[in-house]
């Protein structure tokens, strides 16, 4: 379950430092002709990526006790 959501959030924290270090090093050089430093905040990413896991966690498991409450065989019989 969580291993899922750690793949997405770290894929989603790469992509966007990526994004965000190619705007601030590149097209703000380039295009406006001025630079910014460059400030990670460390606490809010890791609360959200922790938020992020937990929540998908949750789902996971709201939605296979919601799966659980039929049999299967109805379940199944249901969709033919």
């Amino acid at each position: 379950m969580e291993c899922v959501a750690s793949i997405g959030v770290l894929g989603g924290l790469l992509g966007g430092a990526g994004i965000g270090l190619i705007l601030i090093e590149v097209v703000n050089r380039q295009s406006f002709h001025w630079s910014m430093d460059l400030h990670i905040p460390w606490a809010g990413l890791s609360l959200f990526a922790l938020s992020m896991i937990l929540l998908a966690a949750l789902a996971a498991v709201l939605a296979g006790r919601q799966a659980m409450r039929q049999d299967a065989v109805l379940a199944v019989r249901e969709d033919w």
